[in-house]
């Protein structure tokens, strides 16, 4: 008998093991390919026009981003039977094979509210319809889960509308109150980030800072580069050392014995950027435990007040908190 005659009978005898069962991985004369585990995803509206190498940090989000490229880059993932680069924008349709993957990351389990709970979150959402939500987040909530949290109004929403794919699309700090404005689906979620992207949402905040602004000044705007640094965000004269811009506009709405009630518009979004903005100014947030005079405090007077988006008809607002004029005019 050939060799070549020896080699076919071997792979017909491994053949009719495998429908058995049977391990023959022992001993082997030379190495039998195993079969490749693929996983498929069929891309559906939800996912159109989403970036490829996002696409698949949402579902292997184990993986680091390096990971996601050297994947994409060794033929591990196609399109269609086709590689595609990272920044590929997929189409409802489209059909992504991933080989050789580890398990994607398994959905966590929504939370189970009590009665007590069901009953806050039904007072903190202030306007509801199929594709959005706006919610007055009471300071104190985070946003979502993270090391220290094991869940903030992003999963406390979530378990509310029984839903896994809603999420805010901006955020505010945990001790700033007022409206955040959420998506039902991702598509929604992308095409409000969009907006926002291209300055086509406003958003308003009411302000109370230390100090009376002086009479002339009832309008104006601050221009300024932030860097975030450890756990601090700092001011630099420019963009050189990876700063990035930061844009505000303000009005005095009153003015008290010691303090200023602000209304601000940002027109960026960048991380603490009023809170930094007008402690450079001399002029902090009352209650900022972090850039402002006082270090240990219970209430931050920031107040996410308005949010007006053209393209969908939509201006919604909150009433000032009676607690701000309360403290405007504490002597």
């Amino acid at each position: 008998m050939t060799l070549q005659q020896e080699t076919i009978d071997f792979m017909l005898l491994y053949c009719q093991s495998l429908s058995k069962q049977v391990d023959l991985s022992f001993n082997l004369p030379f190495k039998v390919p195993l079969q490749r585990k693929i996983m498929e995803f069929s891309i559906t509206k939800d996912f159109h026009n989403v970036r490829l190498d996002n696409f698949l940090r949402k579902n292997y989000r184990e993986i680091p981003l390096t990971g996601i490229f050297r994947m994409i880059r060794k033929g591990k993932v196609k399109v269609n039977r086709k590689k595609k680069k990272q920044d590929y924008r997929l189409q409802e349709g489209d059909l992504v094979r991933v080989w050789d993957p580890s398990p994607p990351t398994a959905a966590k389990a929504l939370l189970q509210l009590t009665d007590d709970e069901k009953n806050r979150i039904n007072q903190t959402i202030v306007y509801e319809n199929d594709r959005l939500i706006f919610c007055n987040k009471p300071a104190g909530l985070v946003m979502h889960s993270g090391s220290s949290h094991t869940h903030g109004l992003t999963e406390l929403i979530q378990a509310h509308i029984q839903n896994r794919t809603f999420s805010f699309v901006h955020r505010i700090d945990k001790m700033t109150s007022g409206l955040v404005m959420g998506a039902k689906d991702p598509a929604t979620a992308r095409e409000l980030s969009e907006l926002i992207r291209e300055q086509k949402i406003q958003k308003y905040y009411l302000v109370l800072v230390e100090g009376v602004l002086e009479k002339g000044k009832n309008h104006f705007s601050l221009n300024t580069f932030l860097k975030k640094e450890h756990d601090r965000v700092i001011e630099h004269p420019n963009e050189e050392r990876g700063a990035k811009k930061a844009s505000s506009e303000f009005s005095v709405l009153e003015r008290g014995p010691k303090r200023t009630l602000l209304e601000a518009r940002l027109h960026t979004g960048k991380t603490h950027q009023l809170r930094v903005q007008l402690a450079n100014i001399r002029h902090p947030i009352v209650g900022d435990g972090k850039y402002g005079r006082q270090r240990k405090t219970k209430t931050m007077f920031l107040f996410s007040q308005r949010i007006v988006i053209p393209s969908l008809n939509i201006d919604f607002s909150l009433p000032v908190p009676e607690l701000f004029y309360s403290a405007l005019k504490k002597l």
